[in-house]
């Protein structure tokens, strides 16, 4: 008889997963569904947003409510027991009481060992889990964890170090980021620079850590001693400097018992210091993870290693476990941050919650779990629609070599299957591709079609039994993205686009096994140019949500500087956007300044540039963009890839384009103060 669990994640990254008799079957995190990153809706809309995004799992795989089995919920709010069973009422009616069961607590660290765990294929394995911060203990909260996994037993907590529940870094008030006079973790640390640097993300009060990571192949380390991190004889670790340092360097000043935040002003240059910081902290990181990881194995004398929570993202540290650890054995889990707790909490529930013995879970193959998009649906309307050029091609291997020619030719391609990945990495099913070896894509893919940092590195997709001739590679496949490996010496010049500054690449290896026409893709592009990889980077715009419809992707055409969109069997010319009329978002009869703060952008906090503030002066939907670059003394490409940045900013929109509504959730009952 097939058993059918539901997992939730509740806390940021909010997720859903259907596990199917101990198989993750699908899962999708909330941003992909409400267009809001991370998740975080409004409190009033969360549980009708949760039941969305479940009902779409439920409906692909052709299930309701009634047949499933068990229902579980995890979060890092729980405080006890009693509120880790409580947790399925923020859901209300969603989770029937009678079928639901929880994770004993603390439930956060647990889950994301078991997602790594349940889903590694192995009969046995050390779990180590490092994140900003897990579940509330008494006054605590998890800091890091590591717990042993082994056939027929449950897992066995052999690491959880705590660290105080009100020291998480990044509060913010009144505009200024505050901080503890004491912090610890390693995920806070890196945390907290990656704040100085002025990484946040778009829109939210979260760090964005790859960014610090990208940043710091560009310098080197401000000392050869620790300045944020002490490592200890007994395998912990100590971070009692950290505060003094950061107000040695400027990075915080000392206001009664907070210290305020000093971060690089939004806007501002990255200087030898900034690299150098995020060199400084990213070696200390490393070293402490490695610290971490082997004190774990000699404790449980495994030399199989799993692994889960943000820090596990940074691929840099996770070739080195694999060349500087004794393990054997390395697996990832790919959706390692909070939206992966779905899964480990419906595999936990699975394994150990059940009347039957644990035993290993099935390897995890592949990460298209997100709900069919495509499968019979005929798209060329949704083409006609928004006024653009399609052509239907003869299934996915035509799809395949007009993508890989496309790439050949110099374009940069848009390329959407049906099911996305579960987890931050387009893996082939929502990425955007271009050629790793003419010269300048990279900064044309970063500043026309990304609107991001030029420091920004790009991945490699490679065909896995060409992986080792391109790169210098610690284990044979990884299929997930989850390694930074060097670009071999005599391959740079040819693949020089996806070579960072430290002729580095983030690499995915895609063999025979993965599904869809992506390997085909590859294949073909080799065939095209003898290159069997491509440069690879995720299907979304600058603070914006993988896209995860049709519509989205169709909508990156008026957005970005895409040469063309492959989606089911359709290619999808782009418009002219020098023919397009902006039109100015209005807010009581003007356009708000106030609108693009609220977008993160940076610049304009300080007040919109005079050449934007001219363009959305003229930006009446009655002129072109040619006609609109001619009265401000341009040339119409410059013109349109302003205009492109203020639509992302949600400033501008084009007159006579369809409009992506939003989610249908419910509204907000009263307005706030402010606001009325």
């Amino acid at each position: 008889m097939t058993v059918r669990i539901i997992g939730f994640n509740l806390s940021h990254d909010s997720s859903a997963c259907l596990v199917e008799d101990g198989a993750i079957r699908s899962a999708l995190a909330l941003e992909r569904t409400t267009r809001v990153k991370r998740g975080t809706v409004p409190l009033h809309a969360y549980a009708a947003a949760m039941a969305d995004l479940t009902g779409a799992l439920l409906s692909d795989a052709g299930l309701s409510p009634a047949d499933i089995d068990l229902w579980i919920t995890t979060s890092t709010e729980s405080r006890d027991e009693a509120e880790e069973a409580g947790l399925s009422r923020v859901l209300g009616l969603l989770v029937p009481p009678e079928r639901s069961v929880h994770l004993p607590h603390p439930g956060h660290h647990l889950a994301h060992a078991s997602a790594a765990f349940h889903s590694s294929g192995f009969d046995e394995a050390a779990a180590l889990v490092i994140d900003a911060y897990g579940s509330l203990i008494g006054t605590g909260r998890e800091r890091e964890s590591a717990f042993h996994f082994s056939g027929g037993k449950a897992p066995t907590l052999v690491l959880r170090t705590v660290r105080d529940a009100e020291r998480a870094a990044g509060h913010r008030r009144d505009g200024e980021t505050w901080l503890p006079l004491r912090m610890s973790g390693v995920g806070e640390i890196y945390r907290v620079i990656t704040l100085a640097l002025g990484f946040r993300e778009s829109g939210t009060v979260y760090d964005d850590a790859g960014k610090t990571m990208g940043l710091a192949s560009y310098g080197k380390p401000l000392s050869s001693d620790p300045m944020f991190m002490d490592l200890l004889p007994d395998g912990g670790l100590s971070f009692d400097r950290f505060p003094d340092t950061l107000l040695e360097l400027g990075l915080a000043v000392r206001e009664g018992d907070e210290l305020r935040l000093v971060p690089r002003a939004p806007g501002a240059p990255y200087t030898r210091f900034h690299h150098d910081l995020a060199a400084q902290v990213q070696a200390e990181f490393e070293e402490a993870c490695l610290h971490l990881t082997r004190h774990v194995l000699e404790t449980t004398g495994s030399r199989s290693l799993v692994a889960a929570g943000g820090s596990f993202l940074n691929s840099t540290l996770n070739t080195r476990l694999l060349r500087e650890t004794p393990i054997d054995r390395l697996f990832v889990f790919p959706a390692a941050t909070d939206d992966g707790n779905a899964a480990g909490a419906a595999l936990y529930a699975y394994h150990h919650l059940m009347d039957r013995t644990p035993a290993p879970g099935p390897a995890l193959q592949h990460v298209y779990l997100g709900p069919s998009r495509t499968e019979g649906r005929d798209l060329m309307p949704l083409a006609e629609q928004w006024q653009l050029t399609a052509r239907r091609l003869d299934g996915p291997q035509a799809v395949a070599r007009a993508a890989a020619r496309a790439i050949a030719d110099g374009e940069i391609v848009g390329w959407f299957q049906d099911r996305a990945e579960f987890g931050p990495r387009s893996l082939g099913a929502r990425s955007i591709l271009c050629h790793p070896g003419l010269p300048g894509m990279k900064d044309r893919l970063n500043a026309r079609v990304k609107f991001r940092e030029s420091f920004r590195p790009f991945a490699g997709s490679v065909l896995a039994e060409h992986a080792a001739d391109y790169f210098d590679m610690p284990t044979a496949e990884s299929p997930f993205m989850l390694l930074v490996c060097p670009v071999l010496p005599e391959q740079r010049e040819r693949v020089a686009e996806i070579a960072h500054i430290d002729g580095t690449c983030r690499i995915q290896t895609v063999d025979e096994s993965t599904p869809g026409p992506f390997r085909s893709l590859l294949e073909a592009f080799e065939e095209a140019t003898g290159l069997p990889l491509v440069l690879n980077t995720s299907f979304n715009l600058r603070g914006m949500p993988i896209v995860e419809r049709p519509e989205e992707a169709v909508d990156c055409l008026y957005g970005a500087r895409l040469d063309r969109l492959f989606i089911g069997d359709l290619v999808i010319d782009p418009p002219d956007l020098g023919a397009l009329c902006p039109v100015a978002v209005q807010d009581e009869g003007r356009w708000s300044a106030d609108r693009v703060a609220a977008a993160g952008n940076a610049a304009a906090r300080a007040g919109l540039p005079q050449d934007s503030a001219a363009l959305l002066d003229l930006a009446d939907g009655s002129r072109s963009m040619r006609e609109i670059a001619g009265k401000l003394g341009t040339d119409p490409d410059p013109a349109v890839d302003l205009a492109l940045d203020l639509r992302r900013l949600g400033l501008l929109n084009w007159a006579g384009v369809p409009r992506i509504a939003p989610p249908a959730l419910p509204a907000a009952q009263y307005l706030p103060d402010s606001a009325a």
